[in-house]
């Protein structure tokens, strides 16, 4: 089915008015799985059903949205554009499921969040306790993963709000953003380091400590390997590779190492003895502080939430975070 037999009026009113829900999770199994077999397993429905509504769409819009490559399907272009409805359909009705769940067991809504580690030390425990203090009954989740699946999960309805630091060539577009603060890197190195209260350490004696290094292919260690390079230096080849803040604070009371840290969390670190601050300049060019959410109308729960972001983010006594 190449050349279309129904006009683009006739498309249109298909897509509006004869689309279910049931059309959209047969596209995502035809996707997930690749064939009409494999889908209907996953659906839990016979094959003949799954072809029977694969059949609807593509008569209803005149186009063939699965082409065979192979022992698997793949989506035509047309394909490819009713998919992304098909995940936000599914995704605004996991998100009305949950909701109802949450009002039905006696909450009052539900705020989900996806963090990276630049934002646990001090902006998300200070939203989260003001957001708790006025208004037990909300729900907050929050999920700690890399940011490119952050902004993906942001993207398909899974969550609310991203709140991390991103690099504009690293913002996916259809997303709007408040920034919220700067959030610079700082060189720490643990308390119990024997060079810890030692004076002027240069960067060629720093190379030969051991040091949490960020995980390949990270933009953070990129960044990492660009500065030793700007600087003519070989980067350190003692290295522990982890991009979980927890370990990196738990391995630093446990060994002596280096490593460098968002302000916050190394101030916050610095404060319970578990590291010194290096005075070392550390800039590795990342932005400030953002929370990320769809152009959508949010609920009264998560603008709520911004909101407090915001007024977590401003210095003592200053501006509130200017929107970008």
């Amino acid at each position: 089915m190449n050349a279309s037999s129904t006009s683009p009026e006739a498309a249109e009113h298909f897509v509006m008015r004869r689309m279910s829900l049931r059309h959209a999770r047969v596209l995502l199994a035809l996707r997930d799985t690749g064939n009409i077999s494999a889908a209907a397993d996953l659906l839990h429905v016979t094959q003949p059903a799954v072809s029977k509504t694969l059949a609807e769409l593509e008569q209803g819009l005149g186009q063939t949205l699965f082409v065979r490559r192979g022992r698997n399907m793949q989506p035509t272009p047309l394909g490819r554009r009713l998919l992304v409805l098909a995940v936000k359909l599914d995704a605004d009705l996991q998100r009305a499921a949950g909701d109802v769940a949450t009002m039905v067991r006696g909450a009052s809504g539900e705020v989900r969040i996806g963090a990276t580690n630049a934002a646990l030390a001090r902006l998300l425990p200070i939203a989260i306790t003001a957001m708790k203090g006025e208004n037990p009954g909300v729900t907050v989740s929050v999920r700690t993963h890399a940011l490119r699946s952050l902004f993906t999960d942001l993207l398909a309805g899974t969550l609310d709000l991203v709140v991390a630091r991103a690099m504009p060539q690293d913002e996916p577009l259809g997303l709007a953003r408040v920034a919220l603060a700067p959030q610079p890197e700082v060189l720490t190195m643990s308390a119990q380091h024997p060079l810890a209260r030692t004076p002027r350490l240069s960067w060629e004696v720093l190379s030969r400590q051991r040091w949490i290094w960020q995980l390949p292919g990270t933009r953070t260690r990129l960044l990492m390997d660009r500065l030793w390079q700007e600087m003519g230096l070989a980067p350190p080849t003692d290295l522990i590779e982890s991009g979980d803040a927890m370990l990196a604070l738990s391995l630093m009371r446990e060994m002596p190492l280096v490593a460098v840290m968002t302000q916050d969390m190394a101030v916050a670190a610095a404060k319970r003895g578990v590291v010194v601050l290096l005075p070392h300049a550390v800039d590795l060019g990342l932005g400030p502080m953002s929370v990320w959410h769809l152009p959508d109308t949010q609920g009264e729960a998560v603008d709520r939430f911004k909101q407090l972001l915001v007024e977590a983010a401003r210095p003592e006594g200053g501006a509130a975070g200017a929107q970008a």
